[in-house]
């Protein structure tokens, strides 16, 4: 039987589980309602969320609207300024700009400039007033900085003198600061003129300073050209000779002058006043190419050099025109010019074409100016060829004394000179060819034996024209010989001038371990050249020496007396020597040569011609008019002045 105590224990725990039970039940229904309560709240805060939704919208609206109110208010504001900007600007726009304090001024076109792009977005009646003042303001404005950056441009534009300069970068332009002062306003004045449309020409008002700038310092050597095409052309003939081209039997005044005037003024390599002028605009050009990329700005940089040197690079062109015409109508020695200048114009053409961007010019005065150049030196060696062929017309006839003839000594001085242009002249001569400069002649003319001993080499070919030159000369001699009107002069003549020609080509034999830059005349022509000329030179003195024997004719005669003889003797020696005396014979050697020619071809057949007449009857010492001495004193005096 359970005992009292767990009975008790079992009630117990029966009473708490039913408080708990009813507990929960509590809290059943609690949390029912707590429920309820919370579907309540959600169902009316989703009316309050419903019912606020349209105030928020609102409220969204009002702000922007604000915004878009209080913005419109500004920008008001703002475009009530742009209308004032005109009258603001005004004074500080038209007074123009301060040269020292620049900003201020630029300043005030900014803000017009703006105003006027505010203004034209309204695009309003009302501003229609104020955008014309504010244009015209503009205008003035930056007419004004234009005026001043032509005025600082100016400041240092009077001109150069570019030959007192060793190069472009020595030659003097502007400040730097003044340089700095220049690419601002340029810079600023391009962008301000592209923005506002106005057209301020700033490319030309660069070129038309720096143009005149160009043109005044290069003057001097178109002057020096010019003075030099004065100083050496002849218009018209030379005393005793006949009008230009009146026949085609007769020389033009420059083939006249060198056949007939020796020529005292050769010209100098270096010394052209085109080639002068050829180096300095170069100098001066990449001055000025340096001046401009450092003032504009590089959209109009090009354009504003190429504007600036067309009108110094054509009168360069107009200069170079005429010395080539000049050249055309010139003597022979000319040519010597002409190469000087055609070297200078083809060291400086590539860097003229690079500054001037030549290449892309149909109509590039620079090459067409060296084609003529080109052109008229080439025709010059056969010109020169054909003239030695064909030297004595009317008014070309050489002089009756027997001296060296004035072709033969320009001839030889004019190749003396020739061949300091050798490497220029080597590369004109491959091109066009081994005996190009007998083209045209005639066969009698040509001397088509000879050759180069390399037609590939242009040093090969230049000295086959040397030595044709060489000879059409010596025939040249031997027809002036013919031209003399005494025998005796004829062979004088021949002996005085292949002389000349020999002695010339033998003085310039000094060429030392085949330096080809050390060759001269004579070694460029050959030994063989001047073996055959003096060979020339004997045959004539065998000819002058039986001139002089012919005036003894009379001694094997049989029908004359030894008095008669002697006279007859006598008249002929007295002429010979009274000849002798209008003779010029300059040369001492040649001189001497002859004396002892005359004295031997006389003198041993005089003597013994009186041991073999040892007559002393009156008449016979009447006839004795000289002794052997005297005779030879007569010949050793025959030739001097």
């Amino acid at each position: 039987m359970p005992s009292d105590s767990y009975l008790y224990d079992d009630a117990e725990e029966e009473a708490e589980l039913e408080f708990l039970r009813e507990s929960l039940e509590q809290m059943d229904n609690l949390a029912d309602k707590t429920t309820q309560l919370l579907k309540v709240f959600e169902i009316r805060l989703k009316n309050l969320g419903r019912i606020i939704a349209p105030i928020y919208k609102s409220t969204q609206k009002l702000t922007r609207l604000y915004d878009n109110i209080e913005t419109t208010i500004g920008s008001l504001d703002d475009i009530m300024l742009f209308f004032n900007v005109a009258k603001d600007e005004a004074e500080t726009i038209r007074a123009g700009p301060d040269e020292n304090e620049l900003l201020p001024y630029l300043d005030s076109i900014n803000r017009l400039k703006d105003a006027s792009d505010a203004l034209k977005q309204l695009d309003l009646n009302s501003a229609s007033q104020s955008r014309q003042e504010i244009r015209e303001l503009l205008h003035i404005g930056l007419g004004n900085l234009s005026q001043l950056f032509s005025q600082w441009l100016k400041q240092c534009s009077g001109g150069v003198d570019p030959a007192a300069y060793s190069n472009a970068a020595e030659i003097p332009t502007f400040p730097m600061d003044s340089v700095k002062l220049l690419g601002m306003l340029a810079t600023y004045l391009n962008l301000v003129n592209d923005e506002v449309s106005y057209d301020l020409k700033l490319t030309k008002t660069y070129a038309s300073i720096r143009t005149r700038h160009l043109q005044k310092s290069l003057a001097q050597f178109s002057d020096m050209c010019n003075g030099y095409i004065r100083a050496n052309s002849f218009d018209a003939p030379m005393t005793g000779q006949r009008g230009y081209a009146e026949t085609s039997s007769r020389s033009n005044p420059a083939e006249v002058r060198f056949c007939t005037v020796r020529n005292e003024h050769w010209y100098e390599a270096g010394m052209s006043p085109f080639g002068q002028y050829t180096v300095n605009i170069v100098k001066l050009f990449q001055a000025e190419r340096d001046l401009v990329r450092q003032i504009m700005p590089t959209v109009i940089s090009e354009e504003t050099f190429q504007n600036t040197t067309n009108r110094p690079f054509d009168s360069y062109v107009s200069t170079g025109d005429k010395i080539v015409s000049f050249f055309l109508g010139s003597p022979q020695y000319e040519v010597l010019h002409a190469l000087d200048v055609y070297g200078y114009m083809l060291e400086n053409d590539s860097v003229l074409e690079s500054l001037l961007s030549l290449q892309q010019n149909q109509n590039n005065g620079l090459a067409m100016l060296l084609s003529k150049l080109q052109l008229h030196i080439s025709k010059s060696f056969t010109a020169l060829i054909q003239l030695l062929h064909n030297p004595f017309r009317e008014d070309t006839m050489p002089k009756q004394n027997g001296g060296v003839h004035e072709l033969a000594f320009n001839t030889l001085t004019y190749l003396l000179y020739l061949i300091g242009y050798k490497d220029l002249l080597t590369n004109i001569f491959l091109p066009l060819g081994d005996g190009h400069w007998n083209q045209g002649l005639p066969q009698e003319m040509s001397n088509v034996a000879h050759h180069a001993s390399d037609p590939n080499d242009g040093l090969s070919i230049f000295q086959h024209y040397l030595r044709d030159v060489v000879d059409a000369l010596s025939r040249m001699i031997d027809m002036g010989g013919k031209q003399m009107k005494r025998p005796t002069l004829q062979f004088i003549f021949l002996v005085n001038n292949h002389s000349y020609l020999a002695r010339t080509l033998r003085d310039t034999m000094y060429a030392g371990d085949e330096d080809s830059q050390s060759l001269g005349l004579g070694d460029l022509v050959g030994g063989s050249v001047v073996m055959r000329i003096e060979g020339l030179i004997d045959r004539s003195r065998k000819g002058y020496v039986a001139t002089w024997k012919a005036i003894m004719s009379s001694f094997p005669a049989a029908s004359l007396n030894p008095a008669e003889k002697l006279s007859m003797f006598n008249q002929g020696f007295d002429d010979m020597v009274r000849s002798h005396k209008a003779y010029e014979v300059f040369d001492n050697d040649v001189r001497a040569m002859l004396v002892s020619d005359a004295a031997d071809a006389i003198i041993p057949d005089y003597e013994t011609f009186l041991r073999q007449n040892p007559d002393k009857s009156p008449e016979f010492a009447r006839a004795m008019k000289y002794t052997p001495r005297d005779i030879h004193r007569k010949i050793s005096t025959m030739l001097d002045d």
